[in-house]
């Protein structure tokens, strides 16, 4: 069966707290912030971090970890929100920068937050149908340094990739089954040429359509996967859940039959805010840093006018062998440094005019 070989993941270093950002513009309850939505810090990207990078330091992680054959790699797809570029693919600079063949089918998965898990069923789609061998999956993105200064959402806008490879050699996990639910709903966007996304969901800036978006599709895609599979809440042993915020997996899961203990290995939205396409998987790393074989992962993913996913995972006894050696969950989450909110927009060109070189 084929599965997951080898997987990955990054995280900027510089983190901002909340605490920080409420400081400057207290336009809303810090309480709500840490207490309600469950977030205390997030990531601030370096100047010289943009989507592509980040993906690139995920792939390469995988890569090292599991020790594949970059060359025998024949599917690269990118999950994302946040393309540095409008009109050209990341997926072929990443593949120069990791040094994959160049024979692979590929291509960039846009503008939703489940595009990542999307990236892993188109790979596992040209596996199954002997298109490809070995897939990299990747979801990356960098929702804060697309956030616009003093909205609410700032306090959980981060950033963050992870990469998973695909294949049928040795699989530290199956992929037992996916499902899908889409329909088009508006709620956050960004329209082309502009920089700072949007919304106009019902429910407050906070809680854009909740209950028609997040906990619908989700709902649909969860409950059609367990339909299909005959399996029970009670069958897994971890719930991934999309997660913008820290509250967020526990909500949804509670309305599918999980248990507190059922989904809380798979809660980093509390440590790092909302990651967008990387959200679930960065969630799916953090547990599979302490999983062992036999026990069943569900995973769903949504994104913001483009539905949810849902898969079902197994782990396998090749885990073991090939886990990192310090997990990488706690190594990313524990390498950081606090930045006050004047550096953090500077870093992320909060704040941007044109510069004549003549008076620099």
């Amino acid at each position: 069966m084929a599965g997951i070989i080898g997987y990955g993941a990054y995280l900027p270093f510089a983190r901002i707290e909340v605490e920080e950002i409420h400081r400057v513009w207290r336009n809303t309850s810090l309480d709500k912030v840490k207490n309600i939505l469950k977030v205390n810090e997030r990531a601030v990207l370096q100047p010289n971090e943009d989507t592509i990078t980040l993906a690139v330091a995920a792939a390469k992680g995988a890569l090292e970890q599991s020790g594949v054959d970059r060359a025998k790699i024949d599917a690269l797809f990118l999950g994302t929100c946040t393309n540095p570029y409008d009109s050209r693919p990341s997926t072929t600079v990443i593949a120069e920068a990791i040094g994959i063949n160049p024979h692979f089918i590929g291509g960039d998965v846009q503008f939703s937050g489940k595009s990542g898990t999307t990236a892993i069923q188109i790979c596992l789609g040209l596996i199954k149908s002997r298109m490809a061998k070995i897939g990299l999956a990747i979801a990356s993105d960098t929702i804060n340094r697309h956030t616009c200064p003093g909205r609410i959402y700032e306090y959980t806008a981060s950033a963050g990739s992870a990469a998973l490879l695909v294949g049928e050699e040795d699989p530290i996990v199956e992929i037992e089954g996916t499902s899908s639910y889409a329909s088009d709903l508006s709620d956050f966007f960004r329209m082309e040429g502009e920089r700072y996304i949007q919304n106009i969901g019902a429910g407050g800036e906070l809680f854009p359509a909740w209950e028609i978006g997040f906990v619908d599709h989700i709902v649909h895609a969860g409950e059609s996967l367990m339909k299909e599979m005959n399996l029970k809440p009670k069958d897994y042993s971890f719930a991934i859940f999309q997660q913008p915020y820290g509250f967020a997996p526990f909500a949804i899961g509670e309305r599918l039959g999980f248990t507190k203990e059922q989904i809380e290995p798979g809660v980093i939205a509390p440590m790092i805010g909302d990651c967008g396409a990387a959200s679930s998987l960065l969630g799916l790393v953090h547990v599979l840093d302490n999983a062992e074989k036999g026990q069943r992962i569900f995973l769903t993913s949504y994104g913001f006018g483009a539905g949810s996913d849902a898969l079902s995972l197994e782990v396998t006894s090749a885990l073991e062998a090939k886990r990192p050696r310090v997990p990488l969950s706690k190594y990313l989450y524990e390498k950081k440094n606090m930045v006050d909110y004047a550096t953090a927009c500077r870093l992320e060109y909060k704040y941007m005019q044109d510069l004549n070189p003549l008076y620099i």
